[in-house]
């Protein structure tokens, strides 16, 4: 039985009016560019790994990744390398439409975001990028360069009060200061019959605090699967629900019934989202 409990919340311009649900968070997965269906989101079954197809993408001319900010009830999306071309959007997953869609900026954003989370602690997002810089970043794309973290993290989330990066070249998990980026403890990352490779996303179970990866992994013949997992991050061992169908760069978890923000107050989310903003790649 669903149990339902009303709400009004402002924050980044939205007035956010809405019911949410008792029922599991489902989790979404973004593709990368090398994808059978790139730079798109999907909706992945937590029992098997499966996807369905939600909804294309395509801003932004390399890298993807995702992360849900619960105070709006949007979702957010960062992709991109190049200078003018590097995009901060918003998602109305109610609507499946992109309700705002501008550029990364601030002092030394100047290369491809690679994972982003949501903040508790602030209401804003943390951000790692693939010169390592660590940046405070508000809903509205604005990017504070607050630090350095280790090499190439490509999964961010927190887990409580403690937040994790992992990283993709390599199978450490990371606990990090997020004040600063710095790293307090590292475990290695391990799946039984595999050799990880590295992670490609993080992101945790709001309903039962569990960690999920995307972990990458040889199997002993040399054959290469990103597999999503529930990762114990005390002792990095992961336990895979399955290997994901297409090459998924992130994931994030939502509350099953997400608020829809409404029409009134959205003071440039809603202006900066004019879908006469976007703009495809190239095929």
């Amino acid at each position: 039985m669903r149990k339902w409990t009303r709400g009004i919340v402002v924050a980044a311009g939205c007035l956010v009016l809405g019911a949410v649900s008792a029922e599991a968070a489902v989790l979404y997965g973004v593709t990368g560019d090398g994808a059978t269906t790139p730079e798109s989101l999907f909706v992945i079954n937590q029992s098997d790994a499966s996807s369905t197809f939600f909804m294309a993408l395509g801003n932004g001319d390399d890298g993807e990744t995702i992360a849900y900010n619960p105070n709006d009830g949007l979702m957010y999306h960062a992709s991109g390398i190049s200078d003018g071309d590097r995009f901060w959007e918003a998602i109305n997953l109610n609507t499946r439409t992109i309700v705002l869609s501008t550029q990364f900026v601030g002092p030394n954003v100047d290369d491809e975001t690679l994972a982003i989370t949501y903040n508790p602690n602030t209401g804003n997002f943390l951000a790692v990028d693939r010169d390592d810089e660590f940046f405070d970043v508000t809903p509205l794309g604005a990017a504070t360069d607050i630090g350095d973290v280790e090499d190439n993290l490509k999964g961010l989330a927190f887990v409580g009060d403690t937040l994790y990066g992992a990283e993709v070249f390599s199978s450490d998990l990371h606990v990090l200061d997020p004040t600063n980026g710095a790293t307090l403890l590292t475990v290695g990352v391990t799946l039984p019959g595999f050799e990880v490779l590295g992670l490609n996303g993080l992101a945790t179970d709001p309903d039962t605090g569990e960690l999920w990866g995307i972990v990458r992994a040889n199997s002993d013949e040399g054959d290469t699967f990103r597999f999503l997992a529930l990762i114990d991050p005390l002792t990095g061992i992961a336990t895979s629900v399955g290997a994901l169908g297409d090459n998924f760069a992130g994931i994030a978890f939502v509350p099953s019934a997400v608020p829809e923000p409404a029409a009134l107050g959205l003071l440039g989310l809603g202006i900066l989202g004019i879908a006469g903003l976007r703009r495809r790649k190239a095929a």
